[in-house]
């Protein structure tokens, strides 16, 4: 729209520019070229406002480009499959998880203590694993290898489904056994 102005303008002034030569009395040639500036003005200050709207939309696409590059690539990040992890770490989480709560009993509930015991574990589960076997080995076995080596003081439960299913688990809140008469 702003193009097809300023070719107007540009006609026109064209048209005014032949006028003004053509103009034999002073007062309208006067009037001819100021009407010439002013047209010719008008269509100076339309270019440029063009040209500076197109500069103006070319800069608000090339961020919009940007912000939705930076938005697929966040939603790509999110998306992602996380990779399955090797029997090596899922060995590592489950003893992680079974001597978590011995190392809290430890700890005695020291904050710091309980992380240097979390860190001493992972750094023993670091060397352990490259043990031919590592993953394969009973987690009770694995668990309480580590808490002898560890010296952790505490009973170390284990719950499998093994002991599950056999019935050889006791849950920590289960009612006490009846007492033994004694007689």
């Amino acid at each position: 729209m702003l193009g097809e102005l300023a070719e107007l303008g540009l006609m026109l002034a064209r048209d005014l520019a032949v006028a003004a030569r053509a103009a034999e009395a002073p007062e309208e040639k006067a009037a001819l070229v100021g009407a010439f500036q002013k047209t010719s003005r008008t269509v100076r200050l339309t270019l440029a406002l063009d040209f500076k709207l197109a500069r103006d939309a070319e800069a608000q696409a090339a961020e919009a480009r940007l912000r939705e590059s930076q938005i697929l690539q966040a939603a790509e990040a999110a998306r992602r499959p996380l990779t399955e992890p090797t029997p090596t770490e899922n060995q590592k989480r489950r003893v992680r998880n079974v001597l978590n709560r011995l190392l809290w009993t430890e700890s005695e509930g020291d904050q710091e203590e309980y992380e240097v015991l979390v860190e001493d574990l992972d750094a023993r589960l670091y060397e352990a694993e490259d043990t031919p076997g590592f993953a394969e080995m009973p987690i009770e076995v694995l668990a309480g290898k580590l808490a002898a080596d560890m010296r952790l003081s505490g009973e170390l439960v284990v719950t499998t489904a093994q002991t599950l299913a056999e019935g050889t688990f006791t849950p920590a809140n289960a009612s006490a056994p009846p007492l033994a008469d004694t007689g």
